[in-house]
């Protein structure tokens, strides 16, 4: 889910060019992606031990017991993170405690997560910070902004990107027509078109002079020279040659990389584990990747090995353990030994809530069913009906609520 960053002319055009730069890297600016539903429409998962739910086109959270602690009142809902989640009423956002109480009494246009213990907010169609105790830390004053990393937030004044630090001191002019934050010290930025890096003082590591630029990542990035896409280190050294149409980020030693409009697997040295084979293969995450090739997906390990073939129509990532999978009308839940956990043949849709006399139910942490009782007298009726054996690691939750 997209954070809640309200769009203008500005952020439309920013936020353009970065799903540009990711979708040219990545190679499926012009194909579909594997995933068939959002996590937040197949499911839900525990943070900090709360799972946002959907009663009634409302949102709400419920603990691990599946207790409903945060009545479905708000309009929509961030899952929480440090103890901290986003909510919205109406057009305006706020942050609320595990508790349901405001962090702030202040209401803002827009705001993301905490990072780094400040959170962006807009009011009034300025940018600034909060901290954590909800109290204005950088007063609203820019144009726009992103999260702080590795101690720098990149923000944008009169048309110009600069970057500033927690106490809201300039630490790089405005001075940039573009540029990214921070991730491993070094940011992208780009001077007259052309894309380089700078260090967390300013100074210009990489000279502007490549056509698109990652971010870094375990010490790399991938970079474009025309149409072609190679990887090089912190150094500007060309460790692997712009062969490729298109290199992911690399997790874990290995990357994606396209190659004759087909996906392959590399290694952080340019040895392609997986010769480019597959009509789409997703970026790593935890080590496997969602893989399509004649018209069915599968999963692969970051060693090439398909260890769930492919057999489904659709399929997703892995998430906490699992994923959902899609054979013709029917929808699974498997584990990465690829064994059934979970099935529904149907969705069950959020309008099903305006009849009271209807329960929806779903699965928390693996083990227990819930029975949302859909009252619209009293909407915090939740009952523990029994327990299955489901186990996962991570604490993940079940549902076939859609929200």
């Amino acid at each position: 889910m997209p954070y809640f960053m309200k769009t203008t002319n500005l952020t439309t055009i920013l936020f353009s060019i970065i799903i540009l730069i990711s979708s040219s890297l990545k190679g499926q600016e012009s194909k579909t992606s594997p995933y068939i539903f959002s996590n937040e429409t197949i499911g839900l998962y525990f943070f900090d031990n709360m799972a946002r739910v959907n009663i009634g086109g409302k949102y709400g959270f419920i603990d691990r017991q599946g207790f409903l602690q945060i009545p479905c009142q708000y309009d929509n809902a961030l899952n929480f993170q440090d103890g901290l989640a986003i909510v919205r009423e109406k057009d305006k956002f706020s942050f609320i405690r595990k508790n349901g109480t405001l962090l702030s009494s202040l209401v803002f246009d827009s705001c993301e997560p905490f990072s780094e213990g400040y959170a962006l907010v807009s009011i009034h169609g300025k940018y600034g910070f909060i901290d954590k105790e909800g109290k204005v830390a950088i007063n609203p004053q820019f144009d726009f902004g992103m999260g702080f990393t590795d101690g720098r937030a990149m923000v944008i004044k009169n048309g110009k990107n600069g970057y500033i630090d927690t106490k809201g001191d300039v630490v790089i002019d405005f001075k940039y027509e573009f540029s990214l934050p921070f991730s491993e010290n070094y940011a992208v930025v780009m001077n007259n078109g052309k894309f380089g890096y700078i260090d967390k003082d300013g100074k210009e590591v990489v000279p502007c002079k490549y056509d698109i630029a990652s971010s870094y990542h375990e010490g790399l990035a991938t970079v474009k020279v025309g149409d072609l896409t190679g990887v090089i280190d912190q150094k500007d050294n060309m460790i692997i040659q712009p062969v490729y149409q298109n290199v992911s980020s690399f997790e874990n030693g290995v990357a994606v990389m396209m190659k004759g409009d087909k996906y392959g697997i590399i290694d952080r040295n340019g040895k392609e584990i997986v010769s480019a084979k597959y009509d789409l293969l997703d970026d790593f995450r935890d080590n496997i990747a969602a893989f399509k090739i004649n018209g069915k997906y599968g999963f692969i390990d970051n060693n090439g090995k398909e260890f769930i073939p492919a057999v489904f129509d659709k399929a997703t990532a892995f998430d906490q353990g699992m994923a959902a999978v899609r054979q013709r009308d029917n929808l699974y839940y498997i584990d990465t030994q690829g064994k059934i956990i979970y099935s529904s043949k149907y969705l069950v849709p959020t309008d099903m809530a305006d009849n009271s006399n209807k329960n929806v139910s779903g699965y928390i942490d693996g083990k227990e069913r819930i029975n949302f009782t859909l009252d619209n007298t009293n909407r915090t009726k939740v009952q523990v009906l029994f327990t299955k054996d489901f186990k996962f690691d991570k604490g993940s939750v079940l549902t076939n609520i859609a929200d």
